[in-house]
């Protein structure tokens, strides 16, 4: 769903929001902390979150974030606006899908907590064999209710919560990393992509970002600072957001039957556009002219895109009859969106590389040689930065996401259990991903010796330009000395013979100076070096 408003335009971590540790750190917290404490009496499920965030100090951040609505480091914002926190907390933008094995799937687009409370308690006729929620951004009450319902482990919640690729010593967001003996162990799993934004103003950026703050979760826009003076549009930024998708599979304690799948999306800004459309739409086109096709409307979020591609699946003609609807399909549209997001963002990089290479190679076509070196220096800086976390995210999902999707997804009675199909698209960004992080380790190399070269030569220049002045100046130097020796003379009307002897005598003077300057530093009286001594010694053969 769109945001229709932004609550303030003081985003986390900028000199606006003030100091972060304001709340306490990792070590101590805060007396500010009390403030947000609520009476859980009627809310277990956070009792049972702050009753193990002692001893699982993780949970510490989620409790305080279930108290406050959204991450602690807005309390100062939404503190002073009551109406504000009460949306946050009972936000609710859910659909709930049910599969009843050959009949119709039913859909349900909850907005409210109730229906989504009076949902989870409905007795149906007939006990569905699947069971997914789709979850756009978390709120206090929809936390509450399914992981209540469906007594989820409460790291699957802190874990979607924030996303931060490193911790400073006193953060108390801070999350130990997990060991792989316990991960294998868990009914739950997330994947990490990176999502690209066009927008064609710094203005359309800014807003974008203060969007943003109306999420619960903590996610952010950041310019790539790769704005290309002769490609891009005047004031274009490419905005780059890291997103979390977070998938839970268990079985429903009422209805043992019937497994569930819950799905946890980051929620989607409406400010600026997909780069270049978006990522590839993998369902195949109608197979003939023949076909009937009612055109329907591109997703507008990432919940829509991933609702779509749940519904229609499977999405191939030739797999139509042959693909049952089993518990893959909790994961495999999320899968294959993040897989094409992550093509785009290859995609976007090697043109961005491509362009810094072309700028170095015709400097004369776009700028003067020095200015092409030293933007291109800075723009490297990005991907230097971001290409290894974009590997380490890549192989996290094959090393980790994957074993775990099988493991929780595999049935026996389904031919295809491995998610071979889109594996080795996963492989191929890896792949890309690689050969990117290789071109920028050598563009940086050619850069700084392009720039260590433009040095060289701008302090060449120098030294010339240098050697010039001293030439002027010697110049002046016998024409002075002879004025001043003529300038004794009181007979200014005598001064006719003068000026005469003063030229004659000075430009022969002028010209022996320069001769004299001209040789110094050469060595006139050094003995120059037999031809099979080059270094000037003669050497004892003996």
């Amino acid at each position: 769903m769109g945001v229709k408003e932004v609550p303030s335009k003081i985003l986390p971590y900028t000199p606006a929001a003030g100091d972060p540790y304001l709340l306490g750190t990792c070590y101590d917290r805060a007396a500010i902390t009390q403030e947000w404490e609520i009476d859980t009496s009627d809310l277990p499920y956070l009792a049972h979150v702050k009753s193990l965030a002692d001893r699982w100090k993780p949970l510490r951040y989620l409790a305080d974030w279930l108290e406050v609505g959204t991450t602690p480091l807005r309390w100062n914002d939404v503190r002073e606006k009551p109406n504000q926190r009460n949306e946050r907390t009972n936000r609710t933008t859910v659909t709930m899908l049910q599969f009843f094995g050959s009949a119709p799937t039913k859909r349900l687009d909850i907005d409210k907590i109730s229906t989504l409370k009076e949902a989870l308690q409905e007795a149906t006729p007939e006990e569905p064999s699947l069971q997914l929620f789709l979850v756009e951004d978390l709120s206090r009450q929809v936390v509450e209710s399914l992981g209540a319902r469906y007594d989820i482990d409460p790291l699957f919640f802190r874990d979607q919560i924030a996303d931060y690729n490193w911790f400073n010593t006193r953060d108390p967001w801070a999350m130990s990393p997990s060991l792989l003996a316990e991960m294998k162990h868990r009914n739950w799993f997330h994947l990490r992509n990176v999502r690209l934004r066009y927008f064609k103003s710094r203005k359309s950026f800014e807003t974008a970002r203060w969007e943003t703050n109306w999420f619960n979760v903590y996610r952010r826009y950041d310019n790539d600072e790769n704005h290309s003076q002769y490609q891009d549009a005047e004031g274009s930024i490419i905005g780059m957001s890291r997103t979390r998708s977070s998938f839970w599979v268990g079985k429903d304690p009422l209805n043992p039957n019937t497994t569930v799948g819950i799905v946890l999306l980051d929620p989607s800004i409406v400010e600026g556009y997909l780069l270049w459309h978006g990522p590839t739409n993998w369902v195949s086109p109608p197979p003939g002219m023949n076909e009937k096709y009612s055109p329907t409307k591109n997703p507008s979020s990432l919940l829509e895109q991933i609702i779509e591609a749940t519904t229609t699946y499977p999405w191939y003609h030739s797999d139509a009859k042959s693909t049952p609807i089993d518990q893959q399909i909790f994961v495999k549209p999320a899968i294959y969106a993040i897989c094409a997001e992550w093509l785009i963002v290859c995609d976007y990089i090697k043109s961005r590389l491509g362009q810094l290479e072309w700028e170095l190679e015709k400097p004369s076509v776009f700028r003067s040689k020095g200015d092409a070196v030293e933007g291109s220096l800075q723009r490297l800086h990005t991907w230097r930065r971001v290409v290894p976390l974009y590997r380490e995210m890549v192989k996290e999902t094959i090393e980790q996401a994957f074993p775990a999707a099988i493991r929780l997804t595999s049935t026996s009675n389904n031919p295809n259990p491995y998610f071979q199909d889109i594996f080795p698209d996963f492989q191929r960004v890896q792949q890309s991903l690689n050969e990117l992080q290789e071109r920028v380790d050598r563009l940086t190399t050619v850069v700084t010796s392009e720039i260590s070269t433009v040095d060289s030569r701008r302090g060449l220049e120098e030294n010339h330009n240098l050697s010039r002045l001293t030439w002027l100046a010697t110049t002046f130097i016998p024409l002075s000395f002879v004025c001043g020796l003529f300038s004794m003379q009181e007979d200014i009307v005598g001064m006719k013979t003068t000026f005469g002897w003063y030229f004659l005598t000075a430009i022969p003077l002028t010209a022996l100076c320069m001769v004299v300057a001209g040789g110094v530093g050469k060595n006139w009286w050094r003995k120059k070096p037999k031809a099979n001594d080059p270094y000037g010694e003669t050497r004892n053969s003996k």
